[in-house]
């Protein structure tokens, strides 16, 4: 009722293409080809859905059975969440965590009162979040106890099976890692993948506390590279390069992980006394990071040069920021044009657009900032690349493009038209300068100057990923300043968006929902059945969204 279901219509959604390369339809589809061998001919259908309710597989050896479950849309690519169609097997044991029965009259929506269906969830063999449900359903009357046992048995196989994947791909990552560590010359060696981090004995003794978290996160999203092989080469807070040949482990036809081999070059840098004044470039901007000031000394020499610069980085970085600074510092004379992408595709505001660009382009003191570059659509990008390179003779004045990576393929060719390419890290990847930027805020929106943070609260500060980056931190830092507190601010006035763990961008909406998670885990001193039981939700909608948002119960005590 609260999802506006009708009971007198269905309206079960369909996906195309559903993910049949999830860990749990590559476990489940040989069990259900074997049963489907089994049940030849009696009229029981068997099915695996993912965690939302999506019919990944059915299997049916019944003719007339099909004709019945096509006429409700039981068929793969169909969602059956409660939210959609209400009390059924599938959606309710998704919803409750536990396996149910529902039969007949049982069901919310008329078109399924002629279905029995025994649905049991699916959970991780070692994480034990859940994965999504097996489903049997028939039209035959019979014992539920029954039906309701061979469902809990094929579960269980599946769950049973999910662990030997798993058990093949860590074994097989291991191994890797032990050749890498057995190795001629073997340095210091990191494996890892969703679940397991590995690391030799000269890696956690050369490489401690904020390196070593530096490099953890670093190693993390390289193995989540569709590409990962390779050198990369990553700056550590201490001042260290570490460079990284990286190779993925291949033993399973699934991805097991990843194997780094690490060079460290060069000194750890003393720490600075006293850590409060804020450390700035000579362009008057805050952090002392080495991949910070790389990124700075880089765009500085393409500005003062008049190289057309490619500016990359995650949304709320400072890439606007730093090339502000820079026309301060050093565009003398110059003006500073900012433009981005047009909200309309019609025609003529795409022609209007163009040609704005281009008159601005033939000035030589104009530095043109256009934003926003991967919002481009295909066509619009082919004809900014046409329009930039009929200016290459003419244009006297300088582009400046910002965008954030990945957004576009590599071999765009209108990122390749700009002299000079500038990666801006991440908040999460300048680890010494959050607490700089932070006492910035803090001055900069409680100018009297008579707060500060406690040890514990600037601790947490760094451990935060900050996926909204420096804008999200001043975001936090200003509603701070803006409460009444003490002198010092502690870790329980933080907000709760500071104790996760999750690299996410949220909607509006599922911030509201963490916090709420979290303020109801810290009032039931991290008590998940009783924060979900508070919140109306089931335990394993808890901790699914727990999972999702990257909140650990433990950190918050």
């Amino acid at each position: 009722m609260e999802y506006k279901v009708k009971s007198g219509s269905l309206d079960a959604p369909y996906l195309d293409n559903p993910n049949l390369d999830s860990p749990l339809a590559r476990a489940g589809l040989p069990i259900l080809d074997r049963l489907h061998e089994q049940l030849a001919d009696d009229p029981v259908s068997t099915m695996i859905t993912d965690r939302n309710g999506v019919v990944l597989s059915r299997k049916v050896s019944h003719e007339g059975l099909t004709t019945n479950l096509n006429r409700v849309h039981l068929a793969p690519g169909h969602v059956f969440a409660e939210r959609y169609v209400g009390t059924n097997g599938i959606g309710t044991a998704l919803a409750s965590g536990h396996p149910v029965m529902i039969a007949g009259m049982e069901h919310y929506v008329e078109a399924l009162r002629d279905f029995h269906c025994a649905a049991v969830p699916i959970l991780h063999p070692t994480r034990r979040t859940l994965l999504g449900a097996f489903n049997l359903t028939t039209i035959r009357q019979g014992s539920d106890g029954m039906l309701m046992a061979f469902a809990r048995s094929v579960a269980a196989q599946i769950e049973a099976e999910i662990a030997a994947i798993t058990s093949r791909r860590e074994r097989a990552l291991f191994q890797d890692y032990m050749e890498a560590c057995s190795s001629a010359r073997p340095g210091p060696v990191l494996a890892l993948n969703r679940d397991v981090v590995m690391m030799n004995e000269q890696l956690s003794a050369t490489v401690t506390g904020p390196d070593q978290y530096a490099l953890l996160d670093h190693a993390r999203e390289i193995a989540d590279h569709p590409r990962p092989e390779g050198t990369r080469s990553i700056a550590l807070p201490s001042g260290r390069v570490a460079e990284l040949r990286v190779s993925r482990c291949r033993r399973e036809d699934s991805d097991a992980g990843a194997v780094f081999r690490v060079r460290l070059i060069g000194r750890p840098q003393p720490t600075p006394a006293g850590t409060a004044a804020p450390a700035r470039s000579n362009l008057g901007l805050v952090g002392s990071s080495p991949h910070w000031l790389r990124a700075v000394a880089d765009s500085e020499t393409a500005f003062v040069a008049g190289t057309w610069l490619h500016l990359l980085g995650e949304a709320g970085v400072g890439k606007r920021t730093l090339v502000e600074a820079l026309h301060r510092a050093r565009g003398a004379g110059r003006r500073l044009e900012m433009t981005q992408a047009p909200l309309s595709d019609a025609p003529a505001v795409m022609e209007r657009w163009l040609h704005d660009i281009g008159e601005l382009l033939i000035v030589p003191s104009n530095v043109l900032v256009l934003s926003d570059v991967h919002l481009l659509g295909d066509q619009l990008r082919q004809r900014l690349s046409n329009l930039l390179v009929q200016l290459d003779g003419s244009a006297t004045g300088q582009l400046v493009m910002i965008c954030q990576p990945s957004m576009v393929s590599s071999d765009d060719q209108l990122d390749q038209l700009c002299g000079a390419s500038v990666e801006v890290p991440p908040l999460r990847h300048r680890y010494g300068d959050i607490e700089h930027l932070a006492r910035l805020f803090l001055r900069k929106y409680r100018p009297s100057g008579e707060c500060t943070f406690s040890p514990d609260a600037l601790a947490l500060l760094q451990r935060c990923p900050w996926p909204e980056n420096v804008r999200q931190l001043e975001s936090v830092i200003r509603g701070l300043a803006r409460r009444p507190s003490g002198r010092v601010i502690q870790v329980e006035d933080l907000p709760p968006e500071c104790r996760v763990s999750s690299h996410k961008v949220l909607t509006t909406i599922e911030a509201l929902e963490r916090d709420a998670i979290l303020r109801g885990l810290m009032d039931r001193n991290s008590n998940v059945q009783r924060t979900a039981q508070d919140l109306g939700i089931s335990r394993a909608t808890m901790y699914r969204k727990m999972r999702r948002y990257g909140i650990v119960p433990s950190s918050l005590t």
